[in-house]
């Protein structure tokens, strides 16, 4: 078996295997996901059962008192007060001093904390763990089309058409999802390793598909999320710009783009490289290339047109406290916040992977053929034009797996063994944090 396939074989299956055991292990430990915050100036308790995918919410205050709750049983939770016994479903207290009393319900409801968006919940827990946030919108318009729940236009469509094409093999938009999400992820493995051993050699490349597939936020490539769909999309028509492939890239882009609006980028290399490829303009193919990019961003704004009332360019999202800036203003923004003390620990690590990918991009810029570079930096300039006035740098740690050149600089820089410890040690704690966080409803991007 030729090294490439057999190094991407290994790479994905062992991933897999450990975020299934990974998985596994936390809705054994930890079958309930409980929260006892402040929502809307009340005491709120929320649960989510990762047994069953139900979800409530209560308030914390009973006959004046403030209760803190803890899980007891995969259906019940004690106050650390009393230690009374809970029945999650009813709110009822069926042991302890506050026996036969009843938790009030409070204005916020399970649906706004943890939104399916219309979308089926999965009955089997262990693959219901990854059904959290955009997974399902996507699945969610998969199953119901456009206009069903506001704010799904937001959502590129070539993802959710893949989904409810396949279906009727899997009887589960979800199902159909993951099968996508886990095939993509193979083939990007698969894209990355070649990329990176034609531009230094087997070794420095599987550093580089290492320090990619241990990063705090590459569990996502396993869920249903775009991210593995447009890389393979990106990978692919990088790799078909190189060989003047012109037809072949302008699908891929045309791919990228309707799955996400960062494809955009792709569209720099592109004329890069039909700049090289002379005379720049005068050839059919660089036409023909050129036209599938514009006709996919095109078609995207055409089905934002027929879904939002502000106009069909997102320059505001009101509904996402969102709008387009400047990407130095996104940046400020998030200094900002972090020196007002408001900043989350979600905020600081978005701002450091933003810094670090910035870093990487300047350091690189002569290590790797130019247009990567002119990718990885379109990239950034497109993910910090957006700012979301809630959260900065909104998402960073996720949307920085698409800047894959970057990840050949840093295993560059791990040829040092001190470095290439810090890296692992720090990216493998946090993958593991993160992945957690995401499995018990935490919004970490």
């Amino acid at each position: 078996m030729d090294e490439s396939w057999r190094v991407t074989i290994i790479a994905f299956l062992v991933l897999r295997l450990f975020y299934a055991v990974w998985s596994t292990v936390i809705l054994t430990l930890q079958p309930l996901a409980i929260q006892n915050i402040e929502l809307k100036g009340e005491p709120v308790l929320t649960i989510f059962s990762l047994q069953n995918s139900q979800s409530y919410t209560y308030l914390r205050k009973i006959n004046g008192d403030h209760l803190t709750f803890r899980s007891a049983s995969p259906n019940t939770v004690s106050d650390l007060e009393t230690g009374s016994v809970w029945n999650i479903s009813t709110g009822i207290a069926s042991e302890g001093f506050y026996s036969g009393a009843r938790l009030s319900t409070p204005r916020t409801q399970p649906s706004e904390l943890f939104p399916y968006h219309n979308a089926k919940t999965y009955p089997i827990p262990w693959l219901a763990t990854w059904q959290r946030f955009d997974a399902n919108w996507y699945t969610s318009i998969a199953d119901n089309g456009y206009g069903a729940t506001a704010g799904d236009d937001h959502f590129p469509p070539l993802f959710p058409v893949l989904i409810r094409i396949l279906k009727p093999l899997f009887g589960s938009a979800f199902l159909a999802g993951l099968f996508i999400s886990h095939l993509a992820t193979f083939f990007t493995v698969k894209l990355l390793y070649d990329t990176f051993s034609e531009w230094h050699g087997n070794i420095l490349a599987k550093r580089t598909l290492l320090f990619f597939l241990v990063y705090p936020t590459s569990f996502f490539l396993f869920s249903v999320y775009s991210e593995s769909l447009f890389l393979v999309a990106a990978l692919l028509s990088l790799r078909h710009m190189r060989e003047r492939s012109w037809a072949w890239a302008g699908f891929w882009v045309f791919c990228a783009i309707l799955t996400r609006l960062q494809g955009a980028a792709l569209i720099i290399p592109m004329i890069y490289l039909m700049w090289q490829d002379r005379p720049f303009l005068r050839k059919l193919s660089h036409w023909f290339g050129l036209a599938l990019p514009a006709l996919g961003g095109l078609f995207y704004l055409f089905l934002r047109s027929r879904q939002v009332t502000a106009g069909a360019i997102p320059f505001v999202e009101s509904a996402w406290h969102a709008r387009l800036v400047p990407p130095w203003e996104t940046y400020w923004y998030a200094i900002r916040t972090l020196l007002s003390g408001d900043a989350t620990f979600i905020d600081a690590l978005n701002w450091i992977v933003a810094t670090l990918f910035i870093i990487l991009l300047i350091v690189g810029w002569r290590k790797i053929p130019l247009e990567y570079n002119l990718y990885g930096a379109a990239s950034l300039i497109i993910i910090l034009t957006r700012i979301v006035e809630t959260q900065p740098l909104i998402s960073m740690s996720r949307y920085s797996l698409m800047l894959f050149p970057s990840f050949f600089v840093l295993a560059s820089a791990g040829e040092n063994p001190w470095l290439r410890r810090l890296i692992l040690y720090t990216f493998i704690p946090l993958n593991l944090y993160l992945s957690v966080q995401f499995f018990l409803w935490g919004w970490v991007a």
